[in-house]
C-alpha cells in the first residue's frame, strides 16, 4: 500500500502517553515519510471484516491534529495482553505512530498486511517501534504470533471512509476533566453494544494508572463492565457525584458492572490515583450537560423494588465478579444482582 516508508525502533521514553495526544517531549526517531494512497471503496469492505473477532475494537478513535500518536502493544484484550490499544485510530497525513510495548502477553510484533513495515518481536515494557504515514488510506496490521486470536488493528490516514465505524456524535464538552489524563483520546463510540468493557489499571499516567478507554459513549440500557488488569496496585471505580462506588480491588480479572439508563455524563475516578490522572467518563445517550444530575423522571419495578430513573441513571449495581466463565454463568450473576437486596439506588441530585 506504500510507495515508501520509514520505521524505527527506539528506547523507552519516560512519561510517553500510551494512547493519545502526545507532547513535544515524546522522543522518536523520524525517517523518510511513507506514502499511503487513497483506497475508498476497498477500504469500506475490508474494514468491517478486519475487526471481526477483535474484542477491544470499539470504533475509530479520532487523533487528528497530533503530530505523534502512541498505540499500546500488549494491552488487555482478546483473552489477555493480546491487543493493540486503540485498535483503530484516525490520524492526519504526516503523523508518526509510535507503538509502545506494555510487557504483557509475551512476544509481540507489528506487521503491516501489505508488508510496508515490520517490527522485531519484542517483549520488554517500554520498547518502541515507530512509523510515519503520509497520503490517505487505511493501513491494516497485526501481531504475527497472536493474529488469529484477535490481535489486529488499523491506522486510518486522512478523510477515508471506513463504513459505520466512525461516531456521528460531536465530542462532548468535558470542560477540564481530562486535562491531566494522558490516555484520553476522545470519546470512543460504543453505541449499539449491549455490554462495554473498560480496563482498570491500563498503561497510562506514568504507570498502570488509567481507565481504557478513558471516555466511552453508550446507549441507554447498556451494561458497563470495569475489568481489572492486575497492574498498578489497588484501584477502585468511584463516581464523582456519589452514585456508585466499587470496592478497592487488585487482582487480574476482578470486575465491577453497572447498567446505565437516561441521558447524561457520568464522571468517575480511581480514588488512590485520581491525582495522577486516573479518571474516566461514561456518556449515556446524547450526553446532556457536563454537570451530571439525577433528576427523578419516573418509576419502574425490578424484582419487587421500586427504582427511580435519573439522568443518567444507574439502576443495577452488581457485586464484582471474578472469572465467571461462560456467558450463561455471567448472565445468571447479573440476574441475581437485580434482586432487591443487591439493587443500589441514589436519588440525590448532584450539586
Amino acid at each position: 500500500m506504500y510507495d515508501s516508508m520509514s520505521s524505527n525502533r527506539s528506547e523507552p521514553v519516560v512519561d510517553r502517553r500510551t494512547f493519545m495526544r502526545t507532547t513535544a517531549a515524546t522522543a522518536v526517531t523520524l525517517g523518510a515519510v511513507g506514502t499511503l494512497p487513497t483506497a475508498r471503496a476497498q477500504t469500506e469492505i475490508e474494514f468491517e471484516s478486519w475487526f471481526e473477532g477483535v474484542e477491544n475494537y470499539r470504533g475509530v478513535v479520532d487523533m487528528t491534529g497530533e503530530s505523534t500518536v502512541t498505540v499500546a502493544v500488549g494491552a488487555e484484550g482478546n483473552g489477555g495482553g493480546f491487543a493493540f490499544e486503540p485498535a483503530a485510530v484516525r490520524i492526519d497525513p504526516g503523523t508518526t505512530v509510535v507503538w509502545e510495548w506494555t510487557g504483557d502477553g509475551g512476544l509481540h510484533n507489528v506487521v503491516a498486511e501489505d508488508g510496508a513495515y515490520e517490527s522485531e518481536l519484542l517483549s520488554v515494557v517500554g520498547e518502541t517501534f515507530d512509523h510515519t504515514f503520509d497520503g490517505e488510506g487505511v493501513s491494516y496490521y497485526a501481531c504475527t504470533p497472536h493474529e488469529t486470536i484477535g490481535m489486529r488493528a488499523a491506522i486510518v490516514v486522512g478523510n477515508v471512509l471506513v463504513g459505520s465505524s466512525v461516531s456521528s456524535f460531536p465530542e462532548p464538552d468535558f470542560g477540564t476533566w481530562f486535562d491531566d489524563v494522558d490516555n484520553y483520546a476522545g470519546t470512543v463510540d460504543a453505541t449499539g453494544l449491549t455490554e462495554v468493557t473498560i480496563s482498570v489499571g491500563s498503561a497510562g499516567n506514568g504507570g498502570n494508572f488509567a481507565f481504557e478507554p478513558a471516555a466511552v459513549r453508550i446507549d441507554p440500557g447498556t451494561t458497563v463492565i470495569w475489568e481489572w488488569t492486575g497492574q498498578g496496585g489497588t484501584h477502585n471505580v468511584v463516581a464523582t457525584d456519589g452514585t456508585f462506588e466499587s470496592e478497592l480491588l487488585t487482582e487480574q480479572g476482578e470486575s465491577f458492572a453497572l447498567e446505565f439508563d437516561g441521558d447524561g455524563i457520568s464522571q468517575y475516578v480511581c480514588e488512590p490515583h485520581a491525582g495522577l490522572g486516573m479518571k474516566g467518563a461514561v456518556v449515556v445517550g446524547a450526553g446532556g450537560q457536563y454537570e451530571t444530575t439525577l433528576t427523578p423522571l419516573g418509576m419502574a419495578v425490578v424484582g419487587g423494588a421500586a427504582l427511580i430513573f435519573g439522568i443518567p441513571f444507574v439502576y443495577a449495581l452488581y457485586s464484582h465478579y471474578k472469572e465467571l466463565g461462560d456467558q450463561a454463568t455471567i448472565a445468571a450473576a447479573k440476574q441475581a444482582a437485580r434482586t432487591p437486596e443487591n439493587v443500589v439506588v441514589d436519588t440525590e441530585t448532584s450539586p
